[in-house]
């Protein structure tokens, strides 16, 4: 009896022995796997701060395409302000490099028609309004059709006549 007792504490034992080391080893399994996912976590945030940092630099990269696809636009309207204002200044110049005593000769013309007018010489102030339409046709430098008419229609002055 003494071995069957000696036996079962051996045994006993042993049991205990291995419930012991296989709940340390479940303990320190345990803990792996709970270091494991911690790490898993720290690394999956890590990732998703990265990601976001990448959302954020595209952002920046698209706002920084359209302002300068904006100062590129602004460029060219200023570029296409400058050409008008060019064209302009050459415009200006050539009327004044065609005839740079036009307003001289307009005024001249239109005092002559003026006198005229005055004297009741209507032949000296057609001839002035003709160097007047001359000038002016001249200085505009296109091609203008003339189509002679008398001022005031015979067939107009006696409408006026009879409404009046």
């Amino acid at each position: 009896m003494r071995i069957n007792i000696l036996v079962i504490l051996g045994i006993s034992l042993a049991l205990l022995l291995n419930t012991g080391t296989s709940s340390i080893y479940a303990q320190n399994f345990t803990n792996q796997t709970s270091g494991q996912n911690f790490t898993q976590q720290q690394a999956q945030q890590q990732l998703d701060q990265a990601n976001q940092q990448i959302q954020q630099a595209e952002q920046q990269k698209q706002q920084a395409q359209q302002q300068l696809q904006q100062a590129n636009q602004t460029q060219q309207q200023a570029n296409q302000t400058q050409q008008q204002a060019n064209q302009t200044q050459q415009q200006a110049n050539q009327t004044q490099q065609q005839d740079p005593k036009m307003n001289e000769k307009l005024l001249n013309y239109t005092n002559a028609a003026i006198l005229a007018l005055n004297d009741d010489n209507t032949e000296a102030a057609q001839t002035s309004l003709q160097q007047i339409q001359s000038a002016l046709i001249n200085a505009t430098g296109k091609q203008v059709v003339i189509v002679p008419a008398p001022a005031i229609s015979s067939s107009d002055e006696s409408d006026d006549g009879e409404s009046g």
